[in-house]
């Protein structure tokens, strides 16, 4: 896939000084952005909010050939109320994006340089949560969303399911009686 950066993005990543950093949007009920720096920050009209050496990403992997590769997130040193909201909603199935983006350098203010790179797209699939008297940390498991591609369909192409999808639609109605139909090629006869 093509990708192309911005011509500012790119000049931050050639200049000698480089601010990387990552950010994290989850698709709960309530969205969960944040982001691996100190101040709160606007990537395309969204707030994320800081969460320093809190956030951690494993790497994320990408291959020539078409396979659905995961990333792992965790989160440490929560608040008690992220984590029972964490225990509360479903979680399963819910949008993960992960981008990477620079900071400007030339000022001490915390601007995000361009638009920041979409690095990961999936959904989750598992978190955990580990909580004990010391530590409160919610680790996430992602899949691509190219996992979508090992679902099976559940569908039985007859005019019942067409109808169930789509009311009115007649485009299987002879499907069933085809099941035995006698075809005979060549100008022959029964």
């Amino acid at each position: 896939m093509a990708r192309t950066l911005g011509t500012d993005f790119q000049a931050q990543l050639d200049s000698s000084q480089l601010e990387p950093f990552f950010a994290v949007s989850v698709g709960f009920t309530i969205p969960l952005n944040l982001w691996t720096g100190y101040n709160t920050i606007t990537i395309g009209g969204t707030e994320y909010f800081p969460s320093g050496n809190l956030l951690s990403i494993s790497p994320i992997d990408e291959s020539a050939d078409i396979r659905a590769n995961g990333v792992k997130i965790a989160l440490s040193g929560l608040d008690s109320s992220i984590i029972s909201s964490a225990l509360t909603e479903d979680s399963q199935g819910k949008i993960v994006k992960i981008y990477f983006g620079v900071l400007e350098t030339a000022s001490n203010a915390t601007a995000v340089v361009d638009t920041p790179y979409q690095a990961f797209e999936g959904f989750i699939d598992r978190m955990a949560i580990v909580e004990d008297r010391n530590i409160a940390e919610i680790s996430v498991d992602v899949e691509n969303k190219l996992i979508m591609l090992e679902t099976p369909l559940n569908r039985r192409y007859t005019d019942q399911d067409q109808k169930n999808l789509f009311a009115g639609d007649r485009g299987l109605e002879f499907v069933e009686s085809l099941q035995d139909k006698s075809i005979v090629w060549g100008g022959g006869s029964n």
